[in-house]
């Protein structure tokens, strides 16, 4: 069966493209791109979809078109897309169960009757890296500097995960994919307010610290145990006073694997084990608008 992985053209934030990678490591044939944003307008041949990630900028373009076929998976829906997306909820009765990437989501599905369950984040499955770095970097995304002595800024790397809305889909891929590479060949340590940065990382081995805002969508870091730190209290923080520690869920990432690749294999997609670790999404992919 095709199979398409979701695309932003409306998004300035590469983890969002981090998101559709993650599933794609896993996919053993060549799938098509189409839009977040413009589920409704789809007028191509029929197709399965992996709805994982945040819904929605434009909840009003919902339901998908009917040559749509859903996979539920990783989904967080916020509150506006809830308050939208409730007069349709007997489209995602349909294809229930609807796995939530958080507690809040699924909590919000129940309360309309909809079968949901946590199915965890895809982000989540990335492999471990098999070696440490030989000169390991620590780096900061999204993260001021300023928050450390200038003792110890000369090993940062600062990087970010936002990025122009106008570039292609192409060289936005790209980004996520050379940024996931840098992290799993130079992170020596992460520290990082992006949660699509955060899981990634800890779910190749590298140790984070998580700065960024807690709220449901972000609880899903207190499940995979990542340490969290407000900076904004601590404005000279020290890189030995820092809660690391060495992630470790691997038998949270197999049953989050395991159940990812029964709800593909279950609509005829092939599944690659073990996954590749690095979805190429600009080389399988077309882009459907």
């Amino acid at each position: 069966m095709k199979i398409a992985l979701l695309d932003y053209s409306h998004s300035n934030n590469i983890g969002d493209h981090i998101q559709s990678l993650a599933v794609a490591q896993h996919l053993d044939q060549e799938y098509v791109l189409v839009d977040r944003e413009s589920l409704s307008e789809y007028a191509g041949e029929p197709v399965i979809v992996a709805m994982n990630g945040w819904f929605t900028k434009e909840p009003e373009n919902w339901p998908p078109s009917p040559s749509i076929t859903p996979i539920f998976f990783s989904f967080h829906m916020t509150a506006k897309a809830a308050r939208s997306f409730e007069k349709h909820k007997s489209y995602f009765e349909r294809f229930a169960p609807i796995g939530c990437r958080d507690q809040a989501t699924a909590d919000t599905f129940k309360s309309w009757g909809v079968e949901a369950y946590v199915s965890g984040c895809a982000t989540m499955t990335f492999p471990s890296r098999k070696a440490e770095p030989e000169k390991p970097k620590i780096i900061l995304v999204d993260q001021s500097r300023r928050h450390f002595p200038r003792s110890e800024r000369g090993n940062f790397v600062n990087l970010t995960h936002k990025f122009p809305r106008y570039l292609s889909s192409s060289v936005k891929f790209g980004i996520a994919r050379d940024l996931l590479q840098f992290y799993r060949n130079r992170g020596g340590l992460v520290v990082t307010s992006r949660i699509h940065c955060a899981m990634p990382c800890a779910a190749m081995g590298i140790p984070v610290v998580y700065t960024g805002v807690k709220e449901g969508r972000t609880d899903i870091i207190d499940v995979i145990d990542i340490p969290k730190l407000s900076t904004r209290r601590f404005p000279r923080s020290h890189i030995a006073d820092l809660p690391l520690r060495q992630p470790s869920f691997e038998r949270l990432k197999q049953q989050i694997t395991a159940d990812l690749h029964f709800r593909l294999k279950s609509h005829g997609v092939k599944v690659r084990n073990p996954p590749q670790g690095r979805g190429k999404a600009t080389d399988s992919a077309v882009i459907v608008r």
